[in-house]
């Protein structure tokens, strides 16, 4: 019997659940935030400057107001105003070289700038857009495919399955089923070969770009001789635990799998003269690919 490459088709179908809405966030305030007392009255600037954000109703934007100051010649500052909203973008960078006998009307002098920029865009006014709204969880299905060598004795197979898991961004929990074959094994005179049917419970964990998997599989491992003058077959109860640690590349993710197990079983000829181990170790190469992603 020649080797052949068993398939198991995967059809997955999954749905988002309705979670109860959430009530909205309430939108950032607006700060005044004064790094330096030099030629600045920090109570002075804080009123002045809110009092406009406040007209303009930019008290609800979420903006942050930074003032800083440095001192120059003759006891004078140079003061830097900056508005820069939550996510980063800047608005407004002024910078105004006061000298001494200015510094009286500084509050006065950054509330007029932080003025006349809001009434020059008065967009900056509003309320931040809130991101939209992501499922806390779904449910995701998709195929698995590896290829390992396996040990003792050493060896090639390839194994294709499929998954259905459910969770949210971090971890996740579901299921999986396999099916596994491989080059067939000397056994004295003759052949043997390994077919694996696996079902298991899964985790996945995402970081980033990253994802882990740990399976407890269990299942059926059928032995069928080769070669021999009377060829038979066995099935036996097999059970396995798998890790997998790869990179995530838009729906998929590739990386590296071992599976081991703790059964010593053994593929014996009916005159039991000849005994070879079933691997126990596999160690290769994986891949899977989502069929259905939210």
């Amino acid at each position: 019997m020649g080797f052949h490459v068993q398939i198991a088709a995967v059809v997955a179908l999954a749905a988002c659940r309705t979670a109860a809405p959430l009530p909205p966030p309430v939108p950032p305030h607006a700060e005044v935030r004064v790094a330096s007392t030099i030629c600045l009255v920090q109570h002075d600037v804080d009123v002045a400057v809110t009092r406009v954000l406040a007209e303009h109703r930019a008290d609800r934007s979420g903006l942050v107001v930074e003032i800083g100051a440095t001192p120059s010649g003759e006891a004078g500052a140079d003061v830097a105003l900056r508005v820069v909203r939550p996510n980063g973008d800047v608005g407004l960078d002024r910078h105004y070289a006061l000298a001494a006998n200015d510094c009286a009307s500084a509050p006065q002098l950054l509330a007029l700038g932080v003025d006349r920029w809001l009434t020059s865009f008065p967009e900056w006014a509003e309320p931040p857009v809130p991101p939209p709204p992501q499922a806390a969880r779904w449910l995701e299905a998709g195929a698995t495919s590896t290829a390992s060598v396996i040990e003792p004795p050493f060896g090639v197979e390839g194994e294709l399955g499929g998954f259905a898991d459910f969770g949210g961004t971090g971890d996740r929990f579901g299921g999986a089923a396999f099916v596994r074959s491989g080059l067939p094994q000397h056994a004295g005179e003759g052949r043997f070969r390994e077919v694996a049917v696996l079902a298991g419970a899964t985790w996945r964990h995402r970081v980033v770009h990253w994802e882990t998997r740990l399976e407890l599989r269990g299942g059926a491992l059928r032995v069928n001789g080769i070669g021999f003058l009377e060829n038979s077959a066995s099935w036996l109860p097999w059970w396995e635990v798998s890790a997998f640690v790869g990179r995530r590349w838009g729906r998929g993710a590739i990386g590296l799998a071992l599976a081991v197990t703790a059964l010593r079983d053994h593929a014996v000829t009916r005159d039991g003269l000849v005994s070879e181990d079933i691997p126990l170790v596999r160690f290769g190469i994986s891949g899977s690919f989502g069929l259905f992603q939210p």
